[in-house]
């Protein structure tokens, strides 16, 4: 039962990001579209975030766990390897956004506002923050990195990497950046003050992985606004 339902829920996050992806192209809002769907009580609001996805202990560790139960007896488990392949893929289209931006990312200072899978927890057990400074190192990038919470243990998983950069504030996270990701929607990054951000940057462009940040205020600050799903 637990499988099955953290399944469903993995699955149902997924499903939002596909939809963003779509919604992407085509020039729609994908939060008008999960606010639309939420509207039908037969699907409900909760977990319709689009965004980077999900991470943390239970959600990857229960999907595999089903596939491997079901492979045991000879079953294959499409859904729900579909959500997890989608799931990984939002991480990726975070470097392919940021490479569409840049054009070149090697030498590039990226900037990432949250450690943690979410708010609120120091957890960093499958959080898209970790694959995400992964994939910018292994293109060159130099990757500034700060979490009100999860800081300390990402710096303690990753001291001897040359090219992290573990900041105590988010003003040191904006020092030169070409860039700066949007990674987890604590809601103290909604709430800065994006003027003085701004200005210590190389690059005004900012990537709100969790569509958490106020659009039309950036966008007046001078901002180049980037985001999954729209």
């Amino acid at each position: 039962i637990k499988y099955a339902a953290n399944s469903f829920l993995a699955l149902k996050i997924s499903y939002i990001n596909e939809i963003g992806q779509l919604a992407e192209r085509v020039g729609a809002d994908i939060r008008q579209v999960a606010r639309g769907m939420g509207l039908d009580e037969r699907i409900g609001t909760r977990f319709l975030q689009a965004g980077l996805g999900w991470g943390g202990s239970c959600f990857g560790k229960d999907t595999a766990a089903l596939i491997a139960t079901a492979a045991e007896y000879g079953l294959s488990m499409p859904i729900v390897e579909a959500a997890r392949t989608i799931n990984r893929r939002q991480r990726e289209a975070v470097v392919e956004k940021l490479l569409a931006e840049l054009k070149i990312l090697k030498g590039r200072t990226i900037g990432l506002l949250g450690l943690a899978f979410k708010p609120d927890t120091d957890d960093l057990r499958e959080a898209p923050a970790v694959d995400i400074a992964k994939s910018l190192m292994a293109r060159g990038c130099k990757v500034k990195v700060h979490d009100p919470v999860a800081l300390e243990g990402f710096r303690a998983q990753n001291a001897e990497n040359g090219n992290l950069v573990f900041c105590e504030t988010e003003e040191e996270v904006a020092d030169d950046a070409d860039a700066i990701v949007l990674v987890t929607e604590w809601q103290q990054y909604r709430s800065l003050n994006w003027e003085a951000i701004g200005a210590r940057m190389r690059s005004r462009i900012i990537l709100d992985g969790r569509l958490a940040l106020d659009r039309n205020a950036l966008l007046q600050l001078g901002f180049k606004y980037l985001a999954i799903g729209l």
